[in-house]
């Protein structure tokens, strides 16, 4: 008895097995004279393409233009325009959004700067946007081999407060997929 339960049990193991390796491929066959075709059904193939976003921006570092002597001879402070400072390029395969933000002036010297001191452009010319240390819309797109935003930078200086040195601010550039 125990054998025929066995031998039972084995022909059912088998059995499932073959039924869903038969499931898992598509086969066909044919015999006759030349010419003779044959075509298998359910083919397939499947891939899942996931959300692409790329951003570039050139330069890493974008050079502002530093006050002279001469840019204050009308008073105590200036403004300094640099056009085309960054360029930003992004790609995507869906809608996107692009954020700029800005944090504090770091450097050498007494560099004290306020944050709104850097406005940003992507017109190149006015309005100008103050920096905030918090995210601001800056483009957005739908599915895109290439869009570019190109920034144009305003840095406003005062003579008896902006102190030698060098200033840096970091500028961070998210961009999403939602």
């Amino acid at each position: 008895m125990f054998t025929k339960l066995s031998h039972l049990a084995l022909a059912v193991c088998v059995t499932v097995a073959l039924s869903a390796t038969s499931q898992a491929q598509a086969t066909c066959g044919n015999t006759g004279a030349a010419g003779i075709t044959c075509t298998p059904a359910g083919t397939q193939t499947t891939v899942t393409v996931q959300r692409v976003v790329f951003m570039s921006i050139a330069p890493a570092a974008a050079a502002l233009t530093a006050p002279t002597n001469l840019d204050f001879v009308a008073g105590g402070t200036t403004v300094k325009v640099d056009l085309a400072a960054h360029v930003v390029t992004v790609r995507a395969n869906a809608t996107w959004a692009l954020t700029i933000k800005g944090s504090a002036w770091t450097g050498t010297g007494n560099n004290a700067k306020a944050i709104g001191d850097l406005a940003w452009s992507k017109t190149g010319g006015a309005p100008f946007t103050a920096m905030t240390n918090a995210a601001v819309a800056l483009n957005n797109g739908v599915a895109t081999a290439s869009v570019i935003t190109t920034l144009a930078y305003q840095t406003n200086w005062a003579l008896v407060s902006d102190s030698p040195g060098t200033y840096t601010m970091a500028l961070t550039f998210t961009i999403t997929a939602p």
